[in-house]
């Protein structure tokens, strides 16, 4: 049996107004923690991205119009994409026969042992200056190193006007870099996944890339290019450069992410 003199007397104000304020308590610490998980993905996410910087071309060739552009006259190291210039140069400056199947290859599987052997045989920093000229570039330049062929230096413009200069070569000559575009492969010749950018943002659509990826000597490269649509209505073109350290799967997710915010500004 209790004895009353000592046995609490429940106040029903006094519970409810203890409840509320462990309920509000609750609710600034619940708050609180998702502010700071909040500020901290921010803050991480700065972290993790460097010196970004992203360029955007998109030019519907149903209009003849550019209907994307950002950033689209600034340079960027060109890594892999300067395989155009050396297929384009190969297949009008000094076109063999023997070269086409390794053309393909090199487009296709962004193979750079057969890149060394055409840009050394065919002139190295002359095939960009040809190319310059032929597809009317305003902001390419060949490396400083005329050895490295990776390092030449191009906009996403300029990227765009390289496209648009193939896809007015006569059709044998344009097969020869299309076709390899259409069945790029998901790895690389080095082994990298190429499937970033265009091909996850467009999935849907047909496409035909290429792409580029480098890392080091100041800086970290993903870059997605190519034709989207039926008809190769649109030509896309998205250069991602980070500061060197930077991942290179942070940046080809930027490219995966600035491509993927096209594709609902496009029309199928």
């Amino acid at each position: 049996m209790f004895d009353e003199r000592t046995t609490p007397i429940a106040v029903p104000g006094a519970n409810r107004r203890l409840h509320l304020r462990v309920a509000v308590l609750i609710a600034l610490l619940v708050v609180t923690g998702i502010l700071g998980y909040v500020i901290f993905q921010a803050n991480a996410a700065s972290r993790s991205a460097p010196g970004k910087r992203v360029a955007t071309a998109v030019f519907d060739r149903t209009s003849g119009k550019q209907v994307i552009g950002d950033r689209g006259t600034e340079r960027f190291r060109t890594a892999s994409v300067v395989k155009l210039f050396i297929a384009l140069d190969a297949i009008t400056h000094s076109p063999r026969k023997s070269d086409e199947a390794q053309i393909s290859r090199m487009l296709s599987k962004s193979d750079d042992a057969i890149a060394n052997t055409l840009w050394s045989r065919n002139g190295a920093s002359a095939i960009v200056t040809r190319t310059v000229a032929a597809a009317g570039l305003k902001n390419t330049a060949p490396p400083a190193d005329a050895g490295r062929w990776g390092d030449t230096l191009s906009t996403a413009d300029d990227v765009v006007a390289t496209y648009r200069h193939i896809l007015k070569l006569p059709k044998a000559k344009r097969n020869l870099i299309l076709k390899p575009l259409r069945e790029a492969s998901r790895t690389a010749a080095d082994g990298f996944d190429q499937h970033f950018g265009i091909p996850s943002a467009f999935h849907d659509r047909p496409w035909a890339v290429k792409q580029g990826w480098a890392a080091g000597r100041g800086a970290v490269d993903a870059h997605t290019t190519g034709l989207v649509g039926e008809g190769d209505r649109y030509i896309v073109v998205v250069l991602c450069s980070f500061a060197e350290g930077t991942g290179l799967s942070v940046a080809t997710a930027a490219a995966t992410s600035a491509a993927s915010s096209l594709a609902p500004r496009l029309e199928k």
